[in-house]
């Protein structure tokens, strides 16, 4: 699902970039540095500096680390737009890429994320120079995460999850069978064995541990948790 509009491509946009890693931030800046179609105009390591940063400098993007000590890079992301009246987009930069976060990015009106795993500096620059020039990006890897609600809006998968899905998620964590699991959420246990091939369907995933695994990274159960596997649990 591409989220993308075409525009007239922007040349020489001017970023800030952030992220406390200050090893990763400064390898980033070098390499985009040599991009001629792109200015850096500054760093930091916090996303309370790049706030004071943007408001003064105005850059056309901020390149942000989502995990970050200090302000919320998805509330710096809304206060960055309120205090450059929406010049400045904000592209998130990460490491842990999760649904919880594509939601969070579409809520606060972000340009997009960027894998650092899955994406070379190449593709970073295009990522920058593509967000400048108006448009949004994802990374393929979050962007074949994304679906439509009935009224067109993009959301992740997550997103998408009803509420006894996600209970039956949590009932599947602490290690209850199928037919503990019906008589906890007082449904039957044909209900239960389709909820268990919906989740899998949904999230794209093969097993149970894989299932539980998800939930622990979007938050939906705590990872110790998390149980081994049984032979007739796949």
């Amino acid at each position: 699902m591409m989220l993308a509009k075409s525009n007239s491509e922007q040349r020489f946009p001017r970023v800030l970039i952030v992220d406390d890693d200050d090893a990763i931030m400064r390898a980033v800046s070098r390499v985009l540095d040599t991009d001629e179609s792109i200015q850096i105009v500054g760093q930091t390591t916090h996303a309370q500096a790049a706030l004071a940063m943007a408001e003064t400098v105005k850059p056309d993007v901020v390149l942000m680390d989502i995990h970050m000590h200090g302000l919320d890079p998805f509330l710096a992301c809304l206060q960055i737009a309120r205090v450059t009246n929406g010049h400045t987009k904000v592209l998130f930069y990460t490491g842990f890429p999760k649904d919880n976060y594509l939601d969070r990015c579409l809520a606060v009106g972000a340009a997009g994320i960027v894998s650092k795993h899955s994406e070379s500096l190449r593709n970073l620059a295009f990522a920058i120079r593509h967000v400048a020039a108006g448009n949004t990006y994802f990374s393929p890897e979050l962007d074949k995460r994304l679906t439509q609600r009935e009224d067109g809006l993009p959301v992740s998968r997550l997103a998408t999850l009803t509420e006894r899905e996600v209970g039956v998620l949590r009932e599947l964590a602490l290690g209850r069978t199928q037919s503990e699991i019906a008589d906890a959420l007082d449904i039957s246990e044909r209900t239960v064995n389709k909820t268990v091939g919906d989740l899998k369907t949904k999230i794209d995933v093969q097993t149970i541990n894989q299932m539980l695994i998800f939930a622990v990274n979007e938050g939906l159960v705590h990872p110790e948790l998390i149980f081994v596997e049984r032979p007739d649990q796949t």
